[in-house]
């Protein structure tokens, strides 16, 4: 702690205080190795286990398999494809939206980061009803042309590409924006002042100035990409498509015995290595991007007047919008209403039976309550732990704490479905001692959420309490307040909103999750995207897309009003 002005001495927690902390720490440390730790040191030590004993045949097995090559040459060709498209698109849509006079900035800036609140799968699945061989799309595109060849298929890599591309693009776009927004103007100006045209400012001013920030944002993408387990299964799986996530799943799905898991973890250090190489990459540029926008926003920056193209690129952006968000949900809803699927949408075909249907079918209500529960309650405790570590991180001079903030973090850099195979090797016999089995249960996936979601929350408190100066606690421990009640007095209701924020932020993802669900769910501990996962494969699309669209909708609503809610919260605060 940091002395308070006008204090001569630094003033200490009382013992009681310190006892609790040390109790409070104890049961942190224990939940976190239970969610953390032990699944990590179990799936590397399984990765060389064969036959009972520590052995590197697994890896043999593989080294000598060419269909494993194969997959991680699909795994990388897709996501760097998928990566490549990302950055030009979410790059050229934050200059746009930032840098010049179109019309309607505010709004587009909302509208093109809808796609980020769409489940990746669920928008796999619309893209499957516009461009599947009976899609809508190629539909009319056959009606049209008088062809019986469709005009394009989903399935395989292009497809698989330009789906990720959609849905991945909007973390390129939020990076962009963070950067242009705290970028000096000062170069820019000087530049447009010496004759330079917008092609000129944009390649020699300010692509360089935010590349440091631009390739963290591209390698947070790329993590997530070679860990998207939804696109690549839905749009895949029917051309026989398989990258590293996909191929564990049906490894993990077909084991009848210890070592097929065992071969699955040795196949997961293919996406550890990498994930671990990525997520250093982006940890050392964003050391370095402390440093290369210097002086901060000096001003508002003079928009590059677009001219006679502002309102083409308007309409640009409108189509863009058309293609990405517009006709997926419309694919969606169409599909909920036809009769059959691969009718045309004809008034006479429509019906809202398939929504009283699937609404009818028990597991449906039953996953929707499992899955509010899961992500009320693991936000609620990430939310706990986070104020924890937290406090621990920024205002106790805690050794290790590094390795603690490497920690919390890895389970979110690397793929969910390896953090689920971890869970599944850690948790599939009952706890030693006790009995308690927690393989086939509702809290395997309730510890998966918290392992996977519990970085999210911790950097979202920590940005709140960064922008607290110590010396308020330390006023408030003068006037005779202990830590805990300076705590909750002072620091609370100054970082009120950032907890709200990381408590959304964690619920969010967790509502309608996939990945980790579908290896970890068991009969009557469905959750939604295992659900609607489980209809689309039992090729009952109509009601895969009712279920799918009433889920979209709630979780559009939920961000929005959530984004609105916390705005004025933070404004509230900051007056």
């Amino acid at each position: 702690m940091t002395l308070a002005a006008g204090a001569g001495r630094r003033t200490e927690p009382p013992r009681a205080a310190r006892v609790a902390l040390i109790a409070v720490g104890a049961a942190a440390a224990a939940l976190l190795a239970a969610v953390l730790v032990y699944p990590s040191f179990v799936l590397v030590l399984s990765s060389f286990v064969a036959g009972g004993r520590l052995s590197l045949a697994l890896y043999a097995q593989l080294a000598a398999d060419a269909q494993v090559y194969t997959v991680l040459l699909h795994s990388l060709v897709v996501s760097v494809a998928a990566t490549a498209g990302g950055i030009v698109l979410g790059v050229a849509l934050a200059w746009i939206v930032s840098r010049t006079d179109v019309p309607g900035r505010a709004a587009w800036r909302t509208a093109l980061l809808l796609p980020y609140m769409i489940p990746p799968f669920i928008g796999a699945i619309a893209w499957v009803y516009l461009l599947s061989p009976v899609g809508y799309l190629n539909q009319i595109w056959m009606a049209l042309t008088g062809s019986a060849t469709p005009l394009a298929v989903v399935y395989g890599p292009v497809g698989i590409i330009g789906v990720m591309v959609l849905y991945g693009y909007p973390i390129v776009f939020l990076a962009s924006l963070g950067v242009l927004e705290r970028m000096n103007p000062v170069l820019e100006e000087a530049a447009r002042m010496s004759r330079a045209g917008p092609w000129g400012v944009f390649w020699e001013i300010t692509v360089p100035l935010m590349l440091p920030g631009l390739l963290a944002g591209a390698l947070l993408l790329l993590m997530s990409l070679l860990g998207d387990f939804g696109i690549p299964a839905v749009i895949g799986f029917p051309a026989r498509y398989y990258v590293l996530t996909t191929r564990i799943y049906e490894t993990i799905l077909n084991f009848d015995q210890r070592d097929n898991l065992n071969l699955a973890a040795a196949l997961s250090m293919w996406l550890v290595v990498i994930a671990a190489v990525l997520l250093w990459l982006q940890r050392w540029l964003q050391r370095r991007n402390r440093f290369a926008v210097v002086g901060g926003q000096a001003g508002g920056v003079s928009l590059v007047t677009l001219g006679r193209w502002r309102y083409p690129i308007a309409c640009g952006l409108g189509a863009f919008v058309t293609v990405s968000v517009v006709l997926p949900l419309a694919a969606i809803l169409v599909t909920s209403l036809i009769r059959a699927y691969g009718l045309p949408p004809a008034p006479n075909n429509l019906t809202l039976a398939h929504y009283a249907e699937v609404i009818a079918v028990p597991k449906v209500p039953r996953a929707l309550l499992n899955s509010l529960e899961l992500a009320a309650g693991s936000a609620t405790l990430i939310l706990v732990l986070a104020v924890g570590f937290g406090y621990l991180l920024t205002r106790v001079r805690l050794r290790g704490s590094a390795v603690l903030d490497l920690v919390i973090t890895i389970p979110y850099a690397i793929p969910g479905t390896v953090v689920a195979l971890g869970m599944i090797l850690a948790w599939l016999r009952p706890i030693p001692m006790i009995g308690l089995r927690l393989y086939d249960t509702f809290w395997i996936i309730f510890l998966a959420y918290i392992a996977r979601f519990l970085a999210i929350g911790v950097r979202t408190v920590l940005a709140g309490l960064a922008q607290v100066q110590g010396t308020l606690e330390e006023a408030a421990r003068i006037s005779g307040a202990g830590p805990l009640q300076a705590f909750l007095d002072i620091v609370v209701p100054i970082i009120r909103p950032s907890l709200a924020a990381g408590w959304v932020l964690a619920f969010i993802p967790a509502v309608a999750e996939l990945t980790l669900s579908i290896l970890l769910f068991s009969v009557g501990n469905e959750t939604l995207g295992v659900t609607i996962f489980g209809l689309n494969d039992e090729g009952k699309a109509t009601l895969t897309a009712a279920l799918a669209f009433l889920v979209t909708m709630m979780l559009l609503v939920i961000n929005l009003a959530s984004r609105a809610v916390l705005r004025g919260a933070d404004g509230a605060t900051r007056g």
